[in-house]
């Protein structure tokens, strides 16, 4: 397995307890839009055990072509170890990426797509929605909606510039507005969709699709160890 020490290169505080790191790229290491990759803080392979606490798979919010490689995370009032390191950090620290994996590439196959995410979910469908305006082929449309009901929405300045008769975000702080919008858009004819955000999020979509006879095949998840197959049989209960 190949380990990189990277150094953090830039901090933004994007909204409250929320931040982007932004780290140098390996020279060697590329990416997919819509991938992830595991960060850990240097030394937590130190032991004769790796120490799983001070590593996160973390979605890739940046593109190779940005030349930078981007997370973002937000922190809670009782951080686990790894984030309480994070916070810590300072550009020119170093931490050890390892690891790339694409669960949600774009799926050209002439339909449109719909993007469902919770909070600082929208980071992995960043890098989706720029290969889509740099490279919409055989995509007719893209629609993106995020929900956050803290109000604070992460990206949205950037991703509201990118908007036209292709492309539109929906922003959105409650749940009862949310699955009011996906409903509304569950006419559309033959979407496919992408899901990232908590467990609980992701599984009642999934079930909210599938009783909207959407297709298991025509849902995309970012979670490896959650099996779509483990959402598809909970949709029956």
């Amino acid at each position: 397995m190949i380990k990189h020490n990277i150094r953090i290169i830039d901090i933004v505080d994007e909204a409250k307890y929320t931040k982007t790191y932004y780290f140098e790229k390996p020279e060697d290491f590329t990416w997919e839009e819509g991938a992830h990759t595991h960060i850990a803080h240097v030394g937590f392979d130190a032991g004769d055990k790796p120490n799983k606490d001070l590593v996160r798979h973390m979605s890739i919010m940046t593109l190779p072509k940005e030349n930078k490689v981007g997370i973002t995370t937000r922190f809670s009032s009782i951080p686990s170890e790894f984030k309480d390191k994070l916070s810590n950090l300072a550009i020119g620290d170093e931490v050890v990426l390892f690891k790339v994996g694409s669960l949600m590439t774009l799926k050209r196959n002439g339909r449109p797509l719909i993007l469902l995410s919770m909070g600082v979910g929208i980071a992995a469908m960043r890098p989706i929605i720029l290969a889509f305006k740099e490279d919409g082929s055989n995509i007719p449309y893209v629609i993106n909606i995020n929900v956050d009901s803290s109000g604070d929405f992460i990206y949205k300045d950037e991703l509201d510039n990118l908007v036209d008769e292709s492309y539109k975000n929906y922003w959105i702080s409650d749940r009862q507005g949310f699955y009011k919008k996906l409903d509304q858009l569950l006419q559309i004819e033959k979407p496919v969709f992408y899901i990232v955000g908590s467990y609980e999020f992701v599984k009642s979509n999934i079930r909210m699709l599938i009783s909207n006879n959407v297709n298991g095949e025509d849902i995309s998840i970012d979670k490896k160890e959650w099996s779509l197959s483990e959402f598809l049989d909970n949709s029956k209960v």
